[in-house]
């Protein structure tokens, strides 16, 4: 095949992605019949499910034959990778079309050019060293929505990697280098402090040193005359501001307080920079605002200023907002400020007031419609989704706002249709399971707090459904931190991706745990995706049976699975299969996979018939409910 054929393969790769996220995202203002809008998604994911096909055929016949083969690249094969790369993400407008395949095709290309030793280019590896620096952050940005076993690996190796490139930095050795190379080093060896970013814990002092010596080694830089010499027509102005700007996002971490002070100063440093630089490029890159807002962070985390003071700032700031900009600093403004007020307010225990729980509500409110009304043609949209994952972090329930469970609903249904009608017929499906079975065996929710006897399980039935319902529909909750990943319906999830769809019950579990709504539910949420006996499923260290909510967790996998096998909307790679496909299943699976009381409860018709009258028409219903909620 011709290397222009390749790349128009590429190139229809990258255009069917982007039609393939419009059609999974329908523009209700196109829809006017809210009975049509599960008809339309249905006919959607047909089409993605063809155009899913052409682009497997990409993968399978193109990538992994250059994945798995050991022929060093050619200079046209190396370009070639290099052009689809650029296509999966737009560094400049920060697009991100596929960035986990845009990981694997860097993972090629630095792999063939590593594999050829001190003899290749030196100059071609540092480049190839350097856009893996860019990646890794992207990568690393992702892992750190979720409970990643993997990300310390993937963190140690992208570290490993900057510091290698950072070598380059001696004198003697950068002299050497052509100027491109040069311009590299000095930018992506800098970059890495960005790779030390940490918001879900708190790390070791040593952790902060290493990363902050990697902004001293550039201030250092800066400073020193050789380095101006070498590089004369270096954007130096861009150079120190990245210096200050990167150290000032360390405030998005957990750090402690000597830390915060060093960041507060690159914070001060940074807001002068942009006051007084005339830098047009620089201006229209960065939020000036964002870039305040940090600064109070950080003086907030140094002790430097009372958090009710820079609570008061941030909101201030966000009610200055305008709530219809999704620009790149729109977004900011819309769904990073507000996260800073709440993080702020949260990591500090503030004392919350009246005043606070009318910001509170009206942030709720605010952040959902703004994520309603996410034009799906734009570059952001996908950033939204991300910022959105801030909000379950730093959120906290108070009187007249919504619950964890609530927020998590309307933000599935804004971000990702799909996942919000599997909830609810789960909880369908789950209530109408557990409802029989209290009816004919009640003994089996022996173990449900409060109900050591026959007698009080029956006594507490409508608590023990509350139970189930609610619970089902928390136990996706996990997935709100990973929808780029469940939202790839363009091809097959690749084993990253793999590995993160499999850490939401852990990620759901940690955030459930956190919230009085939502804490009742923390093992059926954590062990939704686990076999009746354990033996298979995820997550492996947790044991079922020591759970008092075993019966009902054994119930949510099977109605978990019953909607799984029978949806053909939100699965685009799925044929759908019948009810009776589905009984088979369970009889094969009984006493492994699922419990073994399944089997003669769905032998029974009134079960079978309400099951199935729930299948017949509960997932039109629940999408025209979907369209009424997102319209209103």
């Amino acid at each position: 095949m011709e290397q222009d054929q390749y790349l128009t393969l590429f190139q229809q790769y990258a255009v069917r992605m982007k039609e393939i996220r419009l059609l999974s995202t329908p523009d209700l203002n196109d829809i006017k019949d809210p009975d049509e809008f599960g008809q339309i998604l249905a006919e959607n994911f047909s089409k993605i499910g063809k155009l899913a096909i052409e682009n497997r055929k990409i993968i399978n016949d193109v990538l992994k034959p250059i994945m798995f083969s050991d022929v060093e690249l050619t200079d046209a094969m190396r370009k070639m990778l290099q052009q689809f790369d650029e296509l999966l993400v737009d560094e400049d407008s920060m697009e991100e079309v596929d960035v986990h395949l845009s990981e694997i095709i860097n993972r090629i290309l630095n792999s063939h050019d590593f594999m050829v030793g001190e003899a290749d280019d030196e100059n071609a590896k540092i480049q190839a060293m350097a856009k893996k620096v860019k990646r890794d952050y992207f990568l690393i940005s992702a892992l750190t929505r979720y409970d990643s076993d993997e990300l310390d690996e993937i963190r140690r190796q992208a570290i490993e990697n900057r510091n290698k490139l950072a070598e380059y930095l001696g004198k003697e050795t950068f002299t050497g280098l052509s100027t491109e190379a040069k311009v590299a080093v000095l930018r992506f060896s800098l970059m890495g402090a960005l790779l030390y970013e940490s918001n879900l814990y708190a790390m070791p002092d040593s952790w902060w040193e290493d990363c902050l010596s990697i902004l001293e080694q550039a201030a250092g830089i800066l400073k020193d005359p050789f380095y101006r010499k070498q590089l004369p027509d270096y954007d130096w102005d861009s150079y120190e501001f990245r210096i200050y700007y990167y150290g000032s996002y360390l405030a998005y971490s957990f750090i402690p307080k000597h830390v915060a002070q060093k960041v507060y100063i690159y914070a001060e440093k940074a807001v002068a920079f942009l006051e007084n630089t005339t830098n047009d490029a620089i201006l229209a890159a960065v939020n000036v605002q964002q870039e305040k807002d940090l600064r109070y962070m950080a003086s907030v985390l140094a002790g430097y200023t009372p958090a009710r003071e820079a609570c008061d700032l941030f909101y201030s700031a966000y009610e200055a907002r305008d709530a219809e900009d999704y620009s790149l600093t729109g977004t900011d403004k819309n769904l990073d400020t507000p996260s800073l007020y709440l993080s702020t307010a949260k990591i500090t225990n503030l004392q919350l007031t009246e005043t606070d729980f009318d910001r509170y509500i009206e942030i709720q409110k605010s952040v959902l419609d703004y994520i309603y009304n996410i034009p799906k043609q734009s570059s952001v949209y996908m950033k939204c989704v991300t910022l959105l994952t801030n909000f379950p972090q730093y959120f906290r329930e108070i009187p007249g706002g919504l619950t964890m469970e609530e927020f998590c609903i309307k933000a599935f249904a804004a971000v990702h249709p799909p996942t919000y009608v599997h909830i609810n017929m789960v909880a369908r499906f789950a209530e109408c399971i557990a409802r029989h079975l209290l009816d004919s065996n009640p003994e089996l929710f022996i173990g449900f707090p409060g109900c050591d006897t026959v007698e009080q399980v029956i006594s507490k039935k409508e608590q023990i459904l509350y139970y189930t319902y609610h619970s089902s529909l928390c136990h996706d909750l996990g997935k709100l931190f990973i929808v780029d990943v469940v939202s790839m319906y363009g091809r097959n999830l690749l084993d990253d991706e793999f590995s993160m769809i499999k850490s939401h019950p852990v990620t759901g579990a940690r955030i459930a745990s956190m919230h009085a709504s939502t804490r009742d539910y923390v093992d059926v949420i954590r062990g939704h995706h686990l076999w009746y006996d354990c033996s298979k499923g995820y997550p492996a260290d947790f044991d079922t049976f020591s759970s008092p909510y075993k019966t009902i967790i054994d119930i949510v996998l099977a109605a978990d699975c019953l909607d799984a096998a029978t949806d053909t909307v939100g699965r685009s790679y799925n044929k759908g299969k019948t009810f009776d496909d589905y009984e088979k299943e369970i009889k094969e699976g009984a006493g492994t996979r699922y419990a073994p009381f399944l089997v003669e409860l769905f032998a029974r018709p009134e079960v079978r018939e309400d099951l199935l009258y729930l299948l017949g028409g509960g997932r039109n219903r629940m999408y025209r409910e979907l369209y009424m909620l997102l319209k209103k």
